[in-house]
């Protein structure tokens, strides 16, 4: 009988060929394409995830069947990582995504990224012969970039979509809002933030939260970015984080480089323990702080099952036999603890009564 279903570590076609060419990617399709670019947007998502933030609307098993189609040879617009292939019960988890090469050229082509030289190289090559994104923001570790888009990234635009008094605006936006000092949005390198004597890049990109109920004024939280640790590297390193982080805020960074009239910063730690220690930290440093926000989250990529979109409404009933996420997922509906101040909702806006 003949195979019916690729492995999900191979892009060889199982059925005859459909091959794709640039111009014949379905254009509902090229917000998936989109989506996938990491400077601005995510490196990786789950076809679940994936099919929730594009809106198209189609059914699921048409959407998975065409990115099936994007992935396969000799298309090869989508990719998937081979680092998910070590992780607990693979063969029965859905699929991560990532962009392909030839993805970015045709966002390029079609202009909707720029093309992107490594600041590091002082000036860009007569002719470039291969595109990639230099998301220098991004980490090499696809458990660590796992919780920044499908553990924090991926669930706030599912927060913000189902809070009808809450507006997010992402670092596509950002980049592109007046308000935003000139130098930052023409920087070669915008994530790179100097301070007095190192060198500052948060995990993910900045973005601003926006709370506008009615007959009330509208408030907003800027936040420049995150900070994950699952534990794989030093404490000092943490500390080093959590300090620059502290210098960052005091010195208004916020307010120079991105115009944010306010500023938190989030830190999400996969072991409380570490969590715990930093927060001490934090505590024999300042006594109480009022802008690093602390909270545990489960090492997503290492879960038997990635949680859906659906899975982050409170609200929400799991139907028997399937599996059961812990609340914690829920970043946003949970609260965030302080040094030596109550909780802080994002919810809301306020802390804890």
């Amino acid at each position: 009988m003949q195979n019916t279903r690729r492995h999900r570590s191979s892009n060889v076609p199982v059925r005859p060929i459909r091959t794709i060419h640039p111009h014949e990617i379905d254009d509902r399709y090229i917000k998936v394409v989109t989506l996938l670019e990491p400077y601005l947007h995510f490196k990786y998502l789950t076809i679940p995830w994936l099919h929730y933030l594009s809106g198209i609307p189609v059914e699921y098993s048409v959407f998975r069947k065409y990115l099936g189609y994007l992935r396969e040879a000799p298309n090869r617009y989508l990719v998937c990582p081979e680092k998910q292939n070590a992780s607990p019960n693979v063969d029965r988890k859905t699929l991560v995504y990532e962009l392909g090469e030839r993805g970015l050229n045709v966002l390029i082509d079609r202009g909707l990224v720029q093309q992107r030289y490594s600041p590091k190289k002082e000036r860009a090559p007569l002719k470039p012969t291969r595109n990639f994104s230099f998301a220098l923001h991004r980490s090499h570790s696809y458990y660590h970039e796992v919780i920044v888009d499908l553990g924090y990234f991926a669930p706030l635009h599912h927060f913000t979509r189902c809070n009808p008094t809450l507006r997010l605006l992402d670092f596509a936006h950002l980049m592109q809002h007046p308000n935003v000092p000139r130098r930052t949005r023409e920087a070669d390198d915008p994530l790179l933030i100097q301070l007095k004597e190192s060198q500052l890049r948060f995990d993910g990109t900045p973005h601003l939260l926006i709370c506008k109920r009615p007959n009330e004024a509208t408030l907003t939280i800027g936040i420049p970015g995150i900070q994950v640790d699952r534990g794989t590297e030093s404490f000092r390193q943490v500390a080093s984080h959590l300090l620059n982080a502290i210098e960052f805020i005091e010195t208004r960074q916020f307010e120079k480089h991105w115009a944010f009239d306010n500023c938190v910063i989030p830190f999400l730690f996969t072991s409380a323990a570490r969590k715990e220690r930093a927060m001490e930290l934090v505590r024999q440093e300042r006594g109480r702080c009022a802008f690093l926000l602390f909270q545990s989250v489960q090492d997503i990529g290492l879960l038997r099952h990635f949680p859906r979109p659906e899975h982050y409404a409170p609200d929400y009933k799991y139907i028997e036999g399937e599996a059961v996420h812990s609340t914690s997922i829920r970043l946003f509906t949970n609260p965030w603890q302080r040094v030596g101040l109550p909780d802080f909702y994002l919810t809301t806006f306020s802390e804890a009564s």
